[in-house]
């Protein structure tokens, strides 16, 4: 027998001090090897494919290491359960704590010598002065690291201070809006390395051997596909006649007592004119309720389960009165964190046809869907980088169909110009994060794996024939 490929090698090592529940694809290996190979790292991954699961087996070999002992995962505080139990899985022998309890509390665990804590932005932002004296860590991990994507940010300030040897963020959006996203994540990752006023070409050559972005298409290829289809819908009478009122008011709105409104102001009559696109409160009419129903009327499998996505809360409540005849949930961040998971473990038992209705910003992130054979986006949010975060929820290892989008748009009001300003956005993704070289990354070879895991070639080799 010659020697064992390295995805054979990396599932032997499961005798030797490295324990695996279960195998990990060629392209998770490298980015294993990736961040254990750089001190500033950002891994930007296309959502979907494990970078959870790359950076906590990265994270047990890190710590294996002489004098490494301390990290700090920090992540938004709906998913610091999911890194609990994920670090459970992939890392089992790592001793880890979620800060929590009171001010006090949580002061006093983030100086404690326990090898891995994990904290939300908020508790990071709120004790930043704490921590930026007095503690270190080994290595700092960013998830959704899009969160300091605003650089005048007390979070993004509080993650920049933070005391560390290394630096990784974990995103598959790092542009959310405009290149200053990118900017400001790699002043976490390394500092200085990159600025506003650089042009894209040098950008791109100073950032790459600290980038990492691999796309679903280019590493799972059997994974099946994603098809979108656009619905453009027109307002209904009464629905149409309050829209225009209230667009035929701008102007006036604007200018109101001679001055200028706040930008807190054009956003909430923007937002008006959004929810009445969603339905009109006074008489019912919604275009978008009528064409969704049409679209669930039409399901009949036991696998036919969509999840409907909104930005608005008061949206979803109104829906969910509109279908109580058709089995549905209801997930939102105002639920309790308990209900919020049994209403995932109903929409994933029970059969279908089943809806879920979920708000963007509650379940955008951290969710793992798989199970829906349609996402429909109700309304559009501000950039689609978010919505395809979305979207990836249900587009994830495990799927057997093919996931059909469906986004509704009313033409000839704000949405259409939300449509517009997404499509620049979108240039801007592609720009800056799909046009940039990625680091050059190799898979380990089987002394380095030896020497991560401390083991002699008689540790592991005995047996093997040499080719």
């Amino acid at each position: 027998m010659g020697q064992p490929t390295p995805d054979s090698v990396f599932l032997d090592l499961g005798v030797t001090g490295l324990e695996l529940p279960a195998p990990i694809r060629q392209y998770q290996w490298e980015g294993v090897n990736f961040l254990l190979s750089s001190d500033a790292a950002l891994m930007a991954d296309e959502m979907g494919l494990g970078k959870t699961v790359q950076a906590a087996i990265a994270l047990d070999l890190l710590l294996r290491q002489p004098l490494c002992d301390r990290a700090l995962v920090v992540t938004p505080a709906s998913l610091r359960l999911n890194w609990e139990r994920e670090l459970a899985r992939w890392a089992p022998q790592l001793t880890v704590r979620r800060i929590q309890g009171s001010f006090n509390d949580r002061a006093a665990a983030f100086r404690l010598p326990i090898p891995v804590l994990i904290a939300s932005y908020e508790q990071v932002r709120t004790h930043a002065e704490g921590l930026a004296d007095g503690t270190h860590f080994d290595v700092v991990i960013l998830d959704e690291a899009q969160r300091i994507k605003n650089r005048d940010s007390d979070t993004a300030l509080a993650c920049r201070l933070l005391p560390r040897s290394r630096s990784w963020a974990l995103t598959g959006t790092p542009v959310e809006n405009s290149r200053e996203d990118l900017v400001s994540l790699f002043n976490f990752v390394s500092p200085g390395l990159l600025h506003n006023r650089m042009p894209r070409s040098e950008l791109h050559e100073r950032m790459q051997q600290h980038f990492l972005r691999r796309k679903k298409e280019d590493v799972l290829r059997d994974l099946p596909p994603i098809i979108v289809q656009d619905l453009p819908l027109e307002l209904l009478n009464e629905q149409r006649a309050a829209y225009e009122m209230v667009w035929e008011s701008r102007k006036a709105f604007a200018r109101q007592g001679g001055v200028p409104v706040s930008e807190g102001q054009l956003l909430a009559l923007i937002t008006k004119l959004k929810q009445l696109c969603n339905f009109h409160p006074q008489s019912g009419e919604s275009v978008k309720a009528d064409s969704l129903e049409l679209i669930l009327d039409g399901l009949n499998e036991t696998a036919d389960k969509v999840v409907i996505f909104s930005q608005y809360v008061e949206t979803l409540k109104w829906l969910s009165d509109r279908l109580v005849g058709f089995p549905h949930e209801l997930y939102h961040g105002q639920l309790p964190e308990r209900e919020r998971d049994q209403v995932l473990a109903r929409f994933r038992a029970q059969p279908g046809p089943r809806a879920l209705l979920i708000s963007l910003q509650a379940g955008g992130v951290g969710l793992n869907l798989q199970e829906a054979s349609a996402v429909l986006l109700f309304d559009r949010w501000w950039n689609p980088a978010v919505e395809n975060q979305a979207i990836q929820r249900a587009h994830r290892f495990g799927r057997q169909r093919p996931l059909h989008v469906f986004r509704f748009l009313i033409t000839s009001t704000i949405e259409e110009r939300i449509a517009a300003v997404l499509e620049e956005k979108r240039v801007t993704f592609e720009q800056y994060v799909e046009l940039a070289e990625s680091a050059l990354v190799r898979l380990f070879s089987r002394s380095e794996l030896r020497r991560l895991l401390d083991l002699t070639a008689q540790d592991v080799d005995t047996g093997l024939e040499t080719p």
